[in-house]
């Protein structure tokens, strides 16, 4: 984490036990309780960045922090200090360890906490011969990127001693203040999940209800993570798998379950932030849902508003303002465009549309086609469905596959020029209803492209259907009433004339093929082969004849 100036370090201590209760690595002066730092609490607080050169005994309280670069510096020093250095006094002798030697032992004798040595400054390590020396005193070394931070780390050292409830704000303040960076980020929960990695100097990972891993970052064992949370009860839990110590947090986004879990070998480390830092994590997660949801509202609303422009009509004088609002949802200027009209499958059309239409948007997205999308259904009026435009790319033909697992679809013409597009939708609803009308003759086929459709369908989408119901009547009316000639008179045209093809899906025998195409010869008034009466029989039940061509002959080729 970057430290942009010492306010930021005002964060104290490694906090107690909510509600009071004190933390066993600090300790309380007689004076009132005051809380007290031990040298464990400045390394495992995230904000300092400190490196363990030598260990020594972590557990000293620390009293207060001084920058000394002068030699007998113990002579200066109160009892439980820390001493800052860069090392200058070093400088004129590096290779020399006496001076080095002789600065741990005054240290020791003045009682001092520990030495923080700076690194990049003077020495781009510590020196080798004041590590040995720390090694064989048992005395702590620790060392920090850069000098230029002792200002902001005395202030955080001298500062520590703060009341229980000074210190749980500060420390909520600056977690939330860390973790809130992420919401600037390209992938938020990415980036909130390498942040909470880093603050836990170990791994971060975010299952989905399922195990799914949806982002992660360090070396943790997250499989067995997953295994563990999915035997225990729900709830946040506290385990260790391995070597690694484990909290995790369940919680709730969009009605999908959620499981946050941190891991990291300094258990003493995980006991103090993990509470405070799943549940900020939560919130910043919550908070970057509601981001998201809010941009998706009002993506949706605008994309809803092209739409019912594009199908009312785009007049010459807003077509470049039209192409400019397309060019927000990845058209490009003169694209070839298609409109889209859709409507559920059966009892898929009383499932709530805002779930369709993330997955629709969620599909495209993937799949990299620009579209807008409108959403038309009327919860009294299951038929209605949506709308959407989308660029002519090779990747749209995937997503009308999506489209057309729980939709009748009907897909219009290409065009680029937009003042014609109300035309293009017209088209696209006449392919809706014509491939809704198929699949209830039985075709197993939900979708229809206009522009790909024979002659014979094309002539039929232009009828009326109340006068087209009418003229079957009169004159099919007796054939109609004759189920087995209907259903032998549509495969045979289906099986391209040929009677023992027919005969085969029937079941029965061809006499008994050529003996109904007779009776029906005697109901319309002409013969089987005449021309005339196979195009009109063809396209009074051409609905049929097509769901039976792509459904029971496919079946027959298996």
């Amino acid at each position: 984490m970057r430290i942009t100036n010492a306010a930021e370090l005002i964060c104290p201590v490694p906090q107690f036990q909510r509600r009071g209760a004190e933390r066993t690595s600090m300790s309380t002066d007689s004076r009132g309780g005051w809380p007290q730092l031990a040298l464990r609490n400045l390394v495992d607080e995230p904000s300092l960045q400190l490196t363990v050169e030598e260990p020594g005994d972590l557990s000293a309280v620390v009293g207060s922090a001084h920058s000394i670069e002068i030699a007998d510096a113990a002579s200066w020093l109160r009892p439980r200090s820390i001493v800052l250095t860069t090392g200058l006094q070093f400088t004129a002798a590096p290779e020399d360890p006496a001076p080095q030697r002789q600065l741990i032992a005054d240290l020791v004798s003045a009682d001092a906490a520990a030495l923080l040595f700076g690194t990049g400054v003077h020495f781009d390590r510590v020196p080798r011969a004041l590590r040995a020396a720390a090694r064989e005193r048992n005395f702590p070394l620790l060392s920090v990127r850069g000098g230029s931070r002792f200002a902001a780390i005395e202030d955080f050292i001298n500062r520590g001693a703060l009341s229980a409830e000074t210190y749980l704000l500060k420390r909520a303040v600056w977690l939330q203040n860390d973790l809130l960076h992420a919401l600037s980020a390209a992938d938020p929960v990415s980036a909130l999940v390498v942040r909470l990695g880093t603050l836990c100097k170990g791994a971060a990972v975010l299952y989905e209800g399922a195990g799914r891993i949806v982002a992660s970052t360090g070396h943790g064992p997250l499989r067995l993570v997953w295994e563990e949370i999915s035997a225990r009860e729900p709830g946040p839990q506290r385990f260790v798998v391995g070597q690694w110590m484990v909290a995790t947090r369940p919680f709730r986004l969009r009605g999908s379950g959620f499981q946050l879990a941190v891991a990291s070998r300094n258990r003493s480390l995980l006991d103090d932030i993990s509470p405070e830092l799943l549940e900020t994590a939560e919130r910043v997660l919550a908070a970057a849902n509601a981001s998201r949801s809010l941009v998706i509202s009002q993506e949706r609303a605008e994309a809803a508003r092209i739409v019912s422009a594009l199908r009312g009509g785009v007049t010459t004088s807003q077509v470049r303002q039209t192409w400019d609002r397309l060019r927000a949802f990845g058209f490009r200027v003169g694209d070839d465009l298609r409109v889209v009209a859709a409507s559920a499958i059966g009892d898929r059309a009383a499932r709530g549309s805002t779930t369709t239409a993330e997955a629709l948007l969620e599909a495209a997205e993937a799949e990299g086609v620009p579209l807008v999308l409108s959403d038309d259904r009327d919860a009294e009026d299951p038929a209605t469905g949506l709308t959407a435009v989308i660029a002519e790319r090779d990747a749209a033909a995937a997503w009308l596959g999506v489209l057309a697992r729980t939709h009748l679809v009907g897909v219009s013409g290409a065009f680029s020029d937009i003042t014609v597009a109300s035309r293009y939708a017209h088209e696209a609803e006449t392919a809706r209803h014509l491939a809704g009308r198929r699949h209830d003759r039985g075709s197993n086929q939900t979708i229809v492209r206009l522009d790909e459709v024979d002659f014979a369908a094309w002539l039929l989408t232009r009828r009326d259907d109340a006068q087209v119901a009418d003229r079957l009547e009169r004159h099919f009316g007796d054939l109609i009433k004759a189920p087995d000639l209907v259903e032998t008179v549509v495969l045979y045209l289906a099986c391209e004339q040929d009677v023992k093809r027919t005969a085969e899906l029937l079941f029965i025998h061809p006499n008994t093929v050529r003996y109904r195409l007779r009776n029906v010869e005697k109901l319309v008034g002409g013969r089987i082969t005449s021309a005339q009466v196979v195009a009109n029989l063809y396209l009074a039940f051409q609905d049929d004849i097509l769901a039976h061509t792509k459904r029971d002959l496919g079946r027959q080729h298996l």
